[in-house]
């Protein structure tokens, strides 16, 4: 039989298939309005973060100019907008500073090959359909990451909003050494940046529809240049440069590639859920769809581009992104838009910002990690599960401790230790009929609905997990103490509806459960197993080992079975759990 023949798409079909084909003309005046919006708000957000980062000012406008460009040309979401992120201006501060040991050019050099080696992860991850990483920062621990962060934020800005040069890296000595500095504070600066806080804060009161940054470059820019605040002691931010930065492919050397891996691997790992999860609510939003390999390409290629253009890691950025939204944004692009005018500025209005007070940009950054540490949804989750809001603390407290970039390490660790815990001991349940209603169930719902009953000798398990090697011996454990606390047992019927897996250990402890229950002479049997886990079976030589005829397609066929092989079996109240402690929900 000949092979399928496999054609590639068309530039046609290439095209259809694009963001670009979905701007329609009907569309353009609000899609340029709120490219405009986009653009307003990015340019403030964009300088505070490349301040965060270590950057100069312009390396955050030209990260995001450089990402928002590609994304439009490639993302499969028509919303999203990219740039400079918060989180990740962070994990690039904690990588590239002990490595630039103070050199400023050397700074930006690193910054771009570590935006370069993020986006050939993605590449990667893209080229091998790791889409599904959307899930691998559980939400306590995004969270407590995210707590730690925004604390973090605002520990880095607490020198510049005071006036202050402060000379530890780490949280608590980083706060403690401020304390301690207070009363040398520079008057004026503490002034303007209070000021400066409390307006943010007051505006996001009265009018949170309103773009605080906006409203304060607009106030503090006149003010420090008619006050002429840069003579009594305010530090400004100065003149940017005019124009286009020269597009350079960063110079990477193996050993520093190898130095720069981990901390790009924490920022992919922490800027691919975002923006595939980013994409995804927006799209469930407008009833769109988006293909999560695709984000991972475009998001790539944008921190590639940023590279190329000397910036540094960007990432979907969810402010932004709203605004896109709120503005009535349709299509891709309103982000051209956005690129375009911010163009616009870097070409003719760059110098606007040379009188902005450095104190009010970190005004800005410690109002924005004020918003991003979230308590509300912590306590929400300590009252529906306490263990997810201990891993939150944990990741939070790791985050302080330790720092950014390992706090996202622990993150994920703490995650996959979650996944394999509840894998090493998941739920499982006992059957049984209930009176008044048809078939069986989980003994602990019978309990609740009315009086269960078991039949004499028959033990019906249900496993709620696959069967892996780090279950398999807490499954044999379960069934022993079962089989032990009734005391006589015939029958151990598995209803395997749940099990949807078996590897080669958990077949092995199979083995062992059917050698252990035969030697006390009782069958064991399977119902209702799925194809793949019979196959397993099959393969593992489980099948042969209980025999073929041990397998039923429905509970009631094997329940038909015992009882002809047993007429005399009675039903009993009492339940095999009796003695044995139960997993609940």
């Amino acid at each position: 039989m000949p092979r399928p023949r496999f054609e590639r798409p068309s530039w046609r079909q290439l095209w259809q298939s694009s963001s670009l084909a979905q701007i329609r003309r009907a569309y353009w005046l609000q899609d340029a309005m709120a490219g405009l919006s986009v653009c307003v708000v990015l340019i403030p957000a964009c300088v505070a973060y490349a301040d965060l980062a270590g950057m100069p000012a312009q390396s955050g406008l030209y990260t995001a100019l450089a990402g928002m460009l590609v994304y439009a040309l490639l993302g499969s979401s028509r919303l999203v907008i990219v740039g400079p992120d918060a989180a990740i201006a962070l994990l690039v501060t904690a990588a590239i500073a002990p490595l630039a040991q103070g050199n400023p050019a050397e700074y930006v050099r690193l910054a771009a090959e570590l935006a370069l080696l993020v986006g050939l992860l993605m590449l990667i991850a893209a080229k091998a359909r790791l889409g599904a990483m959307a899930d691998l920062l559980s939400k306590p621990v995004l969270l407590g990451f995210m707590n730690g962060a925004a604390c973090i934020l605002i520990a880095s800005q607490l020198g510049k909003l005071t006036g202050l040069s402060l000379t530890e890296d780490a949280f608590f000595p980083r706060v403690a050494q401020w304390v301690q500095l207070l009363p040398t504070a520079q008057d004026t600066t503490v002034i303007v940046g209070l000021i400066s806080m409390a307006l943010l804060l007051l505006l996001r009161l009265v009018v949170p529809g309103v773009p605080g940054a906006i409203v304060l470059f607009a106030l503090a820019i006149p003010t420090a240049y008619f006050l002429r605040l840069g003579e009594h002691g305010v530090a400004l931010l100065g003149r940017l440069p005019q124009g286009l930065p020269a597009l350079v492919l960063p110079f990477t050397s193996l050993q520093e590639i190898a130095q720069l891996l981990p901390a790009a691997a924490g920022i992919a790992l922490l800027a691919m859920p975002e923006g595939i999860l980013l994409a995804r609510a927006f799209a469930r939003k407008h009833h769109d769809d988006i293909n999560p390999n695709r984000e991972l390409l475009a998001l790539g290629l944008a921190n590639m581009a940023a590279a190329c253009a000397q910036g540094f890691a960007l990432g979907a950025s969810q402010s932004r992104t709203a605004i896109n939204d709120a503005a009535g944004g349709r299509s891709v692009l309103s982000g051209l838009v956005a690129a375009g005018c911010l163009l616009l500025f870097l070409l003719l209005l760059s110098d606007s910002l040379r009188y902005l007070p450095v104190c009010s940009l970190s005004a800005l950054l410690i109002v924005a990690g004020l918003n991003l540490i979230d308590v509300a949804s912590w306590r929400e989750m300590y009252r529906l599960d306490r263990t997810a809001a201990l891993f939150s603390l944990i990741t939070t407290a790791g985050v302080l401790i330790v720092g950014v970039l390992p706090g996202i390490i622990v993150g994920i660790l703490l995650s996959l230790a979650y996944l394999i815990q509840f894998m090493a001991r998941p739920f499982d349940a006992v059957l049984c009929s209930v009176s008044g209603r048809k078939g069986f169930h989980d003994v602990t719902e019978a309990e609740l609905t009315g009086e269960s009953r078991y039949l004499q000798g028959l033990l019906v398990y249900r496993f709620y997990a696959p069967l892996l090697f780090a279950n398999g011996g807490f499954f044999v454990e379960r069934i022993s103490a079962l089989v032990a606390a009734d005391g006589d047992t015939r029958w151990v019927l598995i209803d395997a509806q749940a099990i949807t897996f078996l590897d080669v250990t958990a077949a092995e402890q199979l083995l062992t459960l059917n050698r252990l229950l035969e030697e006390a002479e009782i069958d064991l049997k399977f119902a209702r197993c799925n194809r793949p886990l019979r196959e397993a079976l099959d393969r593992y030589g489980v099948t042969a080992a209980i025999g073929a005829d041990s397998f039923y397609s429905h509970v009631h066929d094997a329940l038909a079975d015992y009882r002809s092989l047993y007429p005399d079996v009675t039903h009993e109240p009492v339940s095999p759990w009796d003695g044995v402690e139960r997993r609940r929900s």
